[in-house]
């Protein structure tokens, strides 16, 4: 029997609508995960070509880096602050 209950005489087959559905719901979840994720490659990556090129310029996004994360701190910090 399959997931739902079938009427008689009809082609009642899952359509094309349900895979767009459940693909939205599942890339709606992951989409700022797999953001996050993907900058820090990138930022990583920056940081090692630019090491390469000339050491003192890699601290440049080593210091935007870590200007990102206190931003991000100050942010949850003040929004999620704990209760007393």
């Amino acid at each position: 029997m399959a997931y739902y209950d079938q009427t008689p005489g009809g082609d009642d087959r899952p359509g094309c609508l349900d895979v767009w559905l459940i693909t939205r719901a599942v890339l709606t979840l992951l989409f700022w995960p797999l953001a996050a994720i993907l900058v820090l490659v990138l930022d990583l990556a920056a940081i090692i070509w630019l090491f390469r090129v000339w050491p003192a310029l890699a601290l440049i996004p080593v210091g935007v880096s870590a200007a990102a994360i206190a931003a991000y701190a100050r942010w949850e910090q003040a929004h999620f602050r704990p209760h007393e």
